[in-house]
C-alpha cells in the first residue's frame, strides 16, 4: 500500500480536518521557500509531511513552523509541549523536476516514513535541546525521542558539528564515540546528561 494521500484532499489528523494544500500554499508564500509540497501519510499515527526547498543558502524550519503557527495552520509549539506534531517538515535540495512530481514525492515520503520512528515528543530539557540541534543540522523537523541521527541522514561530519554545538552551547566536551554509540535521540540525551553530571562532580 502506498503511504501517499493525494494532494488537494481534506484529511483527518488527530481528529481534526486539515487541508494539505493550505499548508503548502502558506509555505510557498514564505520568502525563504522556493518550493514546497505537502503530503499526508497513511496509517496511524497519521501526519502531514512538508517537503521544502530553500530560496537561498539557509532554511530555518523553526521559522517556517512559526510562520505556519502565525497563520493558525499548526499549533504553537510553546502551547503544545509534549504533543506529537501533526506536520513534520524536511528540507530538500533543488533536485531534478522528477523529484517533485507525484511519483517522486511518493518515493520520498515512503523513504522518510521508513527511516523515521513513530513520533514521541522530546520532554526533557536536554532532549529538546538536542532535537533542535538535529533539526538545524539535518533539516528535518519534529524530531522524536526514538528517531536515529544516522537514519535521518546524519554522518560523521555532522556528528562532529553536534559535538561543536555541545561545546559552544553547554561548555561540554563529549567523546566522539558517545554520539556514535548513542545515535537515538533519547539515548543521546541520556548520555549527554551523564556527561554533564560527571563534569559537575569533578
Amino acid at each position: 500500500m502506498s503511504p501517499l494521500v493525494q494532494p488537494g484532499c481534506s484529511v483527518e489528523i488527530r481528529g481534526l480536518r486539515t487541508e494539505p494544500a493550505e499548508i503548502e500554499r502558506a509555505l510557498r508564500e514564505h520568502p525563504a521557500v522556493a518550493r514546497a509540497a505537502v503530503r499526508a501519510t497513511d496509517g496511524e499515527p497519521r501526519r502531514l509531511i512538508a517537503f521544502v526547498a530553500p530560496s537561498g543558502d539557509a532554511l530555518s524550519l523553526r521559522a517556517l513552523r512559526g510562520h505556519l503557527a502565525d497563520a493558525k495552520l499548526v499549533p504553537d509549539r510553546a502551547e503544545t509541549a509534549g504533543v506529537p506534531e501533526f506536520v513534520a517538515m524536511t528540507g530538500r535540495g533543488h533536485e531534478s523536476e522528477a523529484a517533485w512530481t507525484a511519483d517522486g514525492l511518493a518515493r520520498a515520503l515512503a523513504d522518510l516514513t521508513r527511516r523515521r520512528a513513530p513520533h514521541t515528543a522530546p520532554a526533557g530539557a536536554t532532549e529538546r535541546y538536542l532535537a533542535q540541534v538535529w533539526e538545524d543540522l539535518l533539516a528535518v523537523d519534529a524530531i522524536g525521542l526514538d528517531d536515529d541521527f544516522f537514519s535521518l541522514g546524519g554522518h560523521s561530519l555532522l556528528a562532529v558539528r553536534v559535538r561543536i554545538r555541545l561545546q559552544r552551547d553547554l561548555g561540554l566536551e563529549v567523546a566522539p564515540e558517545v554520539l556514535f554509540e548513542n545515535s537515538v535521540l533519547r539515548d543521546q540525551a541520556d548520555a549527554v546528561d551523564r556527561a554533564r553530571s560527571g563534569e559537575a562532580a569533578r
